[in-house]
């Protein structure tokens, strides 16, 4: 029972993860790729193959074709999907990071193809993105109009203010955090393709959450198209790079703090401590975990910690 209990907290902290970084609607980061996987690996078997069909079906037959808020979601998902199928079939990678890495730069190469065939999809992709971060951020306007009543007209400024900033902002880095809810989705469809196959294995520990030292010099790349004058088109995918491998790296270094609060914690209450501790200092945890997280890739802390805390028994 206490297994099952963490399985499925993992599975919520990615189905959390992905609802708040996708600009889209995040079921079809989850359900398409979910029925691409029972359809590509179980199709022997008829109750699989039927929830795939009862999927695909709502998803592309339920409703009537329009703009690009009816291409766009189901467009990328089918894409995404379709690469993690793909790796996962004629690939030898083991772990699931790996593969969804590279199915995210697959699916990235396929949208730079269409963009090279046909230029104006790309262009109306992103005046579409635009609009919705755009009507997401006046609904979000009217909210907080809403919940601040009379509060003083400073304040309200301020708080308008940042509503922008961060309209502004998302709307050069939404690639990115499409990338990391991507990345999230396809672990939740990974998920519920095992269990619907009847493999019981749980989404793997946070602390154990590491990835390939090589990515470091995407982090690089997207550092330098940043700080080099080479043009607006160049500082949005060095943004849109630095911000995703800022994610997996504040993400690793999160796991190197909860591996070491795992370690610390004697009894449940210097958990809860430690725990309280982390929630009322958080600017620093999230600051000292990406500076973890980036100093892993050439010093494997957790390793280190642990040869040092078996010599010490020893």
């Amino acid at each position: 029972m206490t297994e099952r209990g963490w399985t499925l907290t993992r599975a919520a902290l990615l189905v959390m993860v992905t609802a708040m970084l996708s600009p889209i609607s995040p079921i079809w980061l989850v359900f398409v790729p979910l029925a691409l996987l029972l359809l590509a690996f179980r199709s022997h078997d008829w109750l699989s193959v039927a929830v795939a069909a009862v999927v695909l079906g709502l998803a592309f037959a339920g409703s009537r074709p329009g703009g690009m808020e009816w291409y766009v979601p189901r467009a990328w998902s089918l894409i995404a999907g379709g690469a993690f199928v793909a790796v996962t079939a004629f690939t030898r990678m083991d772990g699931l990071l790996d593969r969804v890495l590279w199915a995210i730069v697959a699916g990235a190469a396929v949208v730079l193809l269409i963009g090279v065939a046909r230029p104006g999809v790309i262009e109306g992709v992103n005046w579409w993105m635009v609009g919705e971060i755009r009507q997401a951020s006046l609904v979000a306007g009217s909210i907080l109009e809403q919940l601040q009543g009379s509060a003083d007209p400073e304040v309200r400024g301020r708080l308008q203010g940042a509503v922008q900033r961060w309209v502004v902002f998302q709307q050069d880095v939404y690639p990115a955090m499409l990338s990391l809810a991507t990345a999230a989705g396809l672990g939740v469809a990974w998920f519920g393709y095992e269990r619907l196959s009847g493999r019981f294995r749980s989404p793997r520990a946070i602390r154990d959450f590491r990835f390939s030292h090589h990515l470091v010099w995407l982090l690089i790349g997207g550092l330098l198209l940043l700080v080099l004058p080479l043009g607006r088109m160049a500082f949005q995918v060095g943004e849109n790079a630095t911000l995703f491998m800022g994610g997996l790296y504040l993400l690793r270094g999160v796991a190197i703090l909860l591996w070491i609060g795992a370690a610390a914690a004697t009894s449940v209450w210097s958990g809860l401590l430690l725990t309280l501790a982390a929630v009322l200092l958080y600017p620093v945890v999230l600051g000292t975990a990406l500076v973890l997280g980036l100093s892993d890739t050439w010093v494997d802390l957790r390793a280190r910690l642990s040869r040092s805390r078996v010599d010490h028994d020893l």
